[in-house]
């Protein structure tokens, strides 16, 4: 797909502290966070035209954190998300996608 591109191009990435730091019962999680923040930045360096954000905006109050804090198997995991929210430090989707807009 990107073989044909010959305009600019900004791709905007997700990506997440998970692709460099390793979070036990995050495996996959982690390993595709990895992969793809790699993917982009090879990408990147192929193709000149193209420009990739690696955006990580931090710990987002979404309803794979919600799962997490109910169903993980790992405590460890749980206690992490379950602090985050407790001290009011998980964000609101819509405040974090504003802060990437800023960024671009």
């Amino acid at each position: 797909i990107f073989d044909e591109v010959e305009d600019r191009v900004i791709i905007i990435n997700i990506t997440s502290l998970c692709a460099i730091k390793p979070m036990g019962g995050m495996a996959y999680y982690c390993s595709g966070k990895a992969a793809r923040e790699m993917y982009f930045k090879v990408l990147a360096e192929e193709k000149k035209n193209i420009r990739v954000l690696n955006y990580s905006p931090g710990p987002v109050e979404t309803a794979m954190i919600d799962y997490v804090m109910a169903e993980a198997v790992n405590e460890n995991l749980k206690d992490v998300f379950v602090s985050f929210k407790n001290q009011g430090s998980l964000l609101k989707p819509e405040i974090t996608a504003k802060k990437c807009v800023k960024v671009l």
